[in-house]
């Protein structure tokens, strides 16, 4: 008895833990993110590139075509937290559905993590050398120290 109450406590512990982590992402992505720093966030290092017309406007391109993908897996993120929170709130046990949602939550952000550097990858092939090394600088700035 004393195992499976100290099991179910485990239990609800990780979920606790889960639903807190997920919630912190959530208000990241949602409401934080968009207030970051100028150097950080993604729509403004354009102008600290200093580029060319033909350079803006395909780095624009690639821009919407990311904010649209974006935009997709962050709703995705969305649908799959929310099904982990039902399960947490039904579920009475470490369950195989709840390990199921708790990868589906990481592979979304894992897409998210990845168009974000799919992005940076092809802005990279747009500039030139110089401007090569400022956005490397940029990126990893970004990754340095998040805001």
């Amino acid at each position: 008895m004393f195992r499976t109450n100290t099991l179910n406590f485990l239990g609800l512990a990780a979920a606790v833990a889960i639903v807190a982590v997920l919630s912190c992402l959530v208000v990241f992505y949602t409401f934080l993110r968009p207030q970051m720093a100028a150097s950080h966030y993604p729509g403004t290092f354009v102008e600290q590139l200093q580029l060319t017309e033909d350079q803006e406007a395909t780095v624009k391109t690639i821009e919407a075509d990311y904010e649209m993908e974006r935009t997709q897996l962050l709703d995705e993120f969305e649908a799959a937290t929310k099904v982990l929170a039902e399960l947490l709130m039904n579920e009475d046990h470490y369950s195989d559905k709840v390990i199921e949602a708790i990868y589906g939550v990481h592979h979304v952000h894992g897409k998210l993590q990845s168009l974000s550097v799919e992005r940076y990858f092809a802005i990279l092939q747009v500039l030139p050398e110089d401007r090569q090394a400022e956005l490397r600088r940029l990126a990893s700035e970004a990754l340095s120290h998040p805001e």
